[in-house]
């Protein structure tokens, strides 16, 4: 990879800091060979970034040099400083994890760290991709660029949820058992799926083609919404009486292709040699069989939801239109994700509401099309961030 190169993927993916709702500062490194990488340079607002503030710096000399000299894993390094990070970081020395996504980063606990030499960021992120650093902000390093973003989202949220979550009664960590099992999970499987090339041809006709195009469109969407991030989240369509259609797994929503939609039975779960679909395919199936007016559903990790999450509560979104159309958001039953459990539990706590909330992962809506769909959880967010004061301040 080249100069050019590098600040073309840094680019692209600092534009997921678009500072719709707040500003995070920072600085995005990555490397571009052996012998250099490519930095922002200082702490400067993540969204206003540009090419030309790029420079070539030295692998071989600095902290950040010995990152990456020590890290061949390491490809991006991204540090992140916002008004949640810095208050989350000035509360204790560890954070117990309370959000899925956290737990397959970090584990059962968020490290703090004292500081960000060198020494104490590569002890921080001893078997983990993000960690805090006291009353400073996070770090989250990647393979790539758009891996450290996404981490970088979780962590931010996840300071959120600490922060916010007083308000529901306080957040609810997962057990420590559990949560250090999502972390083995995702680093000897989930980061691994979908890496090879499509593995078959799909036959499918242009009316097929269309819709798979809308789903890549709506999760394109859901990313520039801040609804979710990354590879995190699924959406899909019923495409018949027997089929849906539905993203993959852990693959990226700005790196998805027409090919790469995985078509499921909704009765069987089969999909032959396709992509790896979504590790909520059971859930998706289980909502086209037993929900009648289902035609399209979209999970979602948004900030805001997220802190409901965390602390297993559900809200109402009062009198009026939205409520009529949409119902109270409650919460279900916790279940492993990807099991038949939790499908149940969606299925049945979505039999009278349209949004309802997976305590400690997110929130799951369904409709009559995903333009109907990302409506609803767009709306469901921006009542959820307005009933936390999210947009005040701490």
């Amino acid at each position: 990879m080249d100069r050019d190169q590098a600040a073309t993927m840094m680019t692209n993916a600092l534009k997921g800091f678009h500072g719709k709702f707040k500003l995070m500062y920072g600085q995005l490194c990555v490397r571009v060979d052996e012998y250099t990488f490519l930095s922002t340079g200082g702490n400067k607002v993540l969204a206003d970034i540009d090419e030309d503030s790029y420079e070539v710096c030295d692998i071989s000399t600095g902290e950040l040099g010995e990152i990456f000299r020590s890290r061949r894993d390491i490809n991006a390094i991204l540090f992140g400083c916002s008004a949640d990070t810095v208050s989350a970081s000035e509360k204790a020395d560890s954070i117990p994890v309370t959000l899925e996504d956290l737990a397959r980063l970090t584990g059962s606990e968020l490290k703090v760290i004292p500081d960000a030499s060198a020494s104490s960021i590569l002890s921080g992120l001893k078997d983990a991709s993000v960690c805090l650093i006291k009353g400073t902000g996070a770090i989250a390093v990647g393979t790539n660029c758009r891996k450290a973003v996404a981490g970088m989202h979780i962590v931010e949220k996840a300071c959120e949820a600490e922060n916010h979550g007083p308000m529901l009664g306080g957040t609810v960590p997962i057990e420590k058992a559990l949560a250090d099992q999502f972390r083995k999970d995702f680093v000897s499987d989930y980061i691994n799926r979908n890496e090879s090339p499509n593995p078959g041809y799909v036959e499918y006709d242009e009316a097929e083609f269309a819709v798979r195009g809308n789903i890549i469109d709506h999760g394109k969407e859901l990313v520039k919404r801040d609804l979710t991030y990354g590879s995190w989240g699924n959406l899909s369509v019923r495409l018949n009486e027997d089929e849906m259609l539905i993203t993959p797994s852990s693959m990226d929503f700005f790196d998805i292709k027409i090919e790469d939609i995985v078509k499921v039975d909704i009765n069987t779960l089969e999909y032959g040699k396709q992509r790896t679909p979504s590790t909520e395919v059971m859930m998706h199936a289980a909502a086209y069989r037993e929900l009648p007016d289902c035609k399209a559903m979209i999970q979602t990790r948004s900030n805001a939801i997220s802190v409901f999450a965390a602390c297993k509560a559900g809200f109402t979104l009062g009198e009026g239109e939205l409520q009529d159309l949409i119902g109270d958001v409650k919460v279900t039953p916790y279940a492993a994700p990807g099991s038949e459990e939790l499908a149940e539990a969606v299925v049945s706590t979505l039999k009278d509401t349209h949004a309802c909330i997976i305590p400690h992962h997110g929130a799951v809506f369904y409709g009559p099309s995903l333009e109907v769909v990302l409506a609803i959880a767009e709306a469901v967010e921006l009542k959820a961030r307005n009933l936390l004061n999210f947009d005040s301040g701490l």
